[in-house]
């Protein structure tokens, strides 16, 4: 464990990967869009106390990564992506830092497109903001073992100490990053998810 002084604790979330996730975990895959999604800010808030840390811990950043639809082959997958990010901003400025990398459109609007470089950049911000000191411990929120060798990076060069994992948590689901490092693991119930969620349908615009 950390001193017991201030901790600065940084949380990095994988969105689409948590959002799928929770919808698989939480059996709401035949339930509108909406449900899934959830507060960054007041999720990282309960992980910058975990750990015992309590009041002791300070929440100093919220990267949160995602990729983001065309305007042009997808406005309405635009908007909405614009109106959440705002959302999350508004939340606590400065602190939630979205970070937004373009979606890639294989075949044009008639093939679904996928992220491409989410995870590097995620693994990148994580490490630098380890290593640059604007925080003591670094909270990667994902179940994409793409991400494995994040916390075996930070805890190789700054101990296990420095960094944490999350995941959502469910009866018999329990997909988790493994790594062989033992870092401290905050397996996500529902009951934390209910607490965090907001099942805002953000491709509507909002009346007024």
């Amino acid at each position: 464990m950390l001193a017991p002084e201030t901790v600065r604790v940084a949380v990095f979330i994988d969105w689409q990967n948590v959002y799928k996730t929770a919808r698989r975990a939480f059996n709401l895959e035949r339930m509108p869009v909406a449900r899934g999604n959830f507060s960054p800010y007041r999720l990282s808030l309960l992980l910058a106390a975990a750990n015992g840390r309590g009041a002791a811990g300070k929440l100093v950043r919220v990267e949160v990564h995602r990729g983001v639809p065309a305007q042009n082959h997808d406005p309405v997958g635009y908007a909405a992506n614009r109106r959440q990010v705002a959302a999350w901003e508004a939340e606590s400025p400065g602190l939630v830092i979205p970070k937004l990398r373009p979606l890639r459109y294989r075949n044009g609007p008639a093939e679904p497109p996928v992220e491409k470089g989410v995870d590097v950049a995620l693994a990148v911000g994580a490490i630098e903001a380890m290593l640059t000191g604007r925080c003591d411990v670094v909270v990667v929120f994902s179940h994409d073992t793409d991400l494995l060798p994040v916390p075996e990076a930070i805890a190789r060069l700054t101990g296990p100490d420095h960094v944490e994992l999350a995941s959502w948590a469910s009866g018999p689901f329990k997909q988790s990053l493994r790594p062989k490092a033992q870092v401290t693991h905050h397996p996500i119930t529902q009951r934390v998810f209910e607490a965090v969620e907001t099942p805002i349908n953000y491709a509507r615009r909002p009346a007024g």
